[in-house]
């Protein structure tokens, strides 16, 4: 007993039962063995900590790569739209240049319509007599004659004679070189020929109210113009018979 005691007094603790002793401890083994078991569990804190920290790492970089990842294929789309604008605006230019060659064209087409308009209207400008105009006084008139009018509506220009004779019923003056008038001739042998048959001398030359008979008098002359190888009637003769 009094060796148990010694020994409690210097930190052994000594267990006995009835077999004898067992076995001893003492604080020294205690602390060591505590110290131990801090460290492991603070290694293995600091391990999950880390493993945690490295994890959060992992999954920001893995957001990050899914960001840039999402931000590229925007991009992608993006470029592939403006890709298709372009080729849009593309088309719709070559389509407008299409037109505006199609409009030149017709504008082309319409300048040369009208160039050829105009051509056709001068020349029927200059075949066209123009009644108001006043005429040169200093030209010289030229008188020729007909027997009939050949054309109903005119005389031919190549059946014109240049001298009167005793069955030239008309009287043509020629007033310019597209422009002139004519009468009944005033020889009494041509207006005895007319009115045997006024009818087909008359009728679609001159205008008259009275039954055709007796002497022919000139009231108003009648207008002709030249058209190609005609003179056409533009105003018939008005006259009278007394």
């Amino acid at each position: 007993m009094k060796v148990f005691k010694a020994l409690e007094t210097k930190g052994i603790v000594i267990s006995k039962n009835t077999d004898g002793i067992v076995g001893h401890t003492s604080d020294q083994d205690w602390l060591s063995s505590s110290s131990i078991a801090y460290a492991e569990l603070g290694l293995i804190f600091v391990l999950l900590t880390y493993i945690l920290f490295n994890n959060r790492k992992m999954r920001a970089k893995a957001r990050k790569l899914s960001e840039d990842l999402r931000r590229m294929k925007i991009d992608r789309e993006s470029d592939k739209s403006e890709r298709d604008h372009l080729h849009n605006d593309l088309v719709e230019s070559r389509a407008m240049a299409e037109d505006f060659k199609a409009e030149l064209s017709r504008l082309k087409d319409a300048e040369n319509d009208e160039q050829a308009k105009r051509e056709v209207e001068l020349q029927v400008q200059a075949n066209t007599v123009v009644w108001d105009k006043p005429e040169n006084p200093t030209r010289i008139t030229e008188i020729l004659y007909s027997r009939y009018a050949d054309l109903i509506d005119g005389f031919s220009a190549s059946e014109l004679l240049p001298r009167e004779d005793k069955d030239t019923v008309f009287e043509i003056t020629l007033l310019s070189p597209n422009k002139a008038s004519f009468r009944v001739s005033v020889n009494p042998v041509a207006q005895k020929y007319a009115l045997s048959n006024a009818d087909y001398f008359l009728e679609q030359t001159c205008h008259y109210d009275t039954f055709p008979s007796g002497l022919i008098v000139n009231e108003k002359p009648g207008l002709l113009s030249l058209l190609g190888g005609k003179w056409e009637i533009k105003e018939k003769a008005t006259i009278s018979f007394k």
